[in-house]
């Protein structure tokens, strides 16, 4: 985009402050937010709360490495990560307190949020998988287990069209700004 996706103007704030603000209205455990290009830049500018940030050196070998480095940043005793980005705006506390429940209700590989039968984002993995999201290289994420792992993925109807909303390009940005200033919320 040639901009820091994470510091462009949302509201009152940040894009990124958006994310971590409706990570903590969820009933998520705790936070780790991984951070990359501009890194110094994001941490002069975001506010983080309570969330653990960690830098990762490797961000150019692509989302894969974020992936790994968040990871091997949770406690020991964690049963599933959820995998948050940090530029899906419209990714509610609900969306994420509704696949925090499907988890806890029966735990499975991966939890994958739907709406009118397409999936999206966040994602959840289970620790019995943490070795093969490990093992994923290049600028791709857990997506790429699905196929294999097609058995063990809980599927998690959210009715909310916020988990295909993401900002990919100038003009993804500036679509979803508009509703955003129009009020509307998914």
């Amino acid at each position: 985009m040639g901009v820091v996706k994470s510091l462009l103007p949302w509201g009152d704030s940040f894009l990124l402050d958006r994310v971590i603000e409706n990570a903590h209205k969820s009933e998520l455990d705790s936070l780790i937010v991984v951070l990359g290009y501009e890194a110094e830049a994001i941490l002069k500018k975001i506010d983080f709360k309570d969330a653990k940030v960690i830098v990762n050196p490797d961000y150019g070998m692509g989302h894969s490495s974020s992936l790994r480095v968040g990871l091997e940043g949770l406690p020991d005793d964690t049963d599933g990560a959820m995998f948050l980005l940090g530029d899906q705006p419209f990714i509610t506390a609900k969306i994420i307190d509704s696949l925090i429940y499907a988890f806890r209700e029966r735990p499975s590989s991966l939890i994958i949020p739907t709406c009118q039968g397409k999936r999206g984002n966040p994602v959840v993995v289970h620790r019995s998988i943490f070795n093969k999201v490990k093992r994923i290289t290049g600028d791709t994420g857990p997506r790429v287990l699905f196929h294999n792992l097609k058995e063990q993925i809980q599927e998690v109807d959210v009715s909310d069209s916020g988990i295909h909303l993401d900002v990919d390009t100038v003009e993804d940005y500036h679509k979803l700004s508009s509703l955003l200033e129009a009020g509307l919320t998914f």
